[in-house]
């Protein structure tokens, strides 16, 4: 990471963070939230909002919410299609919030991570939802599929205004 200008050594020998940015945009060359995680799709037939009330009241479920649902908390770029949640058993969500499994034309996509990094620096939101920190969700859109890039550039552009709340 050094070499490739990311991070670099001051006068103490302490390793400090370079562009956060080009961080993050590294990172998705080499994560993926449908690449690196698996993924199961589903469909909740009443909407996004619906769903979210479910995931706010799921109680003792390990879940953080990404993608465009989630930097809509920070930069709201356009109305979410779909809802990307990391969880750490997708059956038990699944059957706790009502999804029906679908192959197409799923609004629902869950990610059983590898690694529990994803739910690192999460918070809950005023809704009582619980969402994954702004860099996660930026490299999940990054490498996401048709507008989600524009979200990311959208969300990065939001977090270098407003460093200071995010990076705490």
């Amino acid at each position: 990471m050094e070499r490739e200008g990311l991070l670099f050594r001051d006068e103490a020998g302490s390793l400090n963070l370079g562009s956060w940015r080009q961080l993050v945009q590294e990172w998705g060359k080499d994560y993926g939230f449908v690449r690196s995680n698996r993924i199961t799709s589903y469909i909740e037939p009443r909407g996004l909002p619906a769903l979210l009330q479910k995931v706010a009241a799921a109680g003792d479920l390990e879940y953080a919410v990404t993608g465009s649902l989630a930097a809509s908390e920070w930069a709201a770029y356009a109305p979410a299609r779909a809802a990307q949640i990391y969880v750490a058993d997708a059956a038990k969500a699944a059957q706790r919030w009502g999804l029906r499994p679908a192959e197409s034309g799923s609004n629902v996509l869950l990610a059983e991570p590898e690694a529990g990094f994803v739910f690192d620096r999460s918070r809950t939101n005023r809704d009582g939802i619980v969402v994954v920190a702004p860099a996660q969700a930026a490299v999940d859109l990054l490498t996401g599929p048709g507008r989600n890039p524009s979200e990311a550039e959208e969300l990065m552009d939001w977090m270098e205004r407003n460093e200071l709340s995010w990076r705490q």
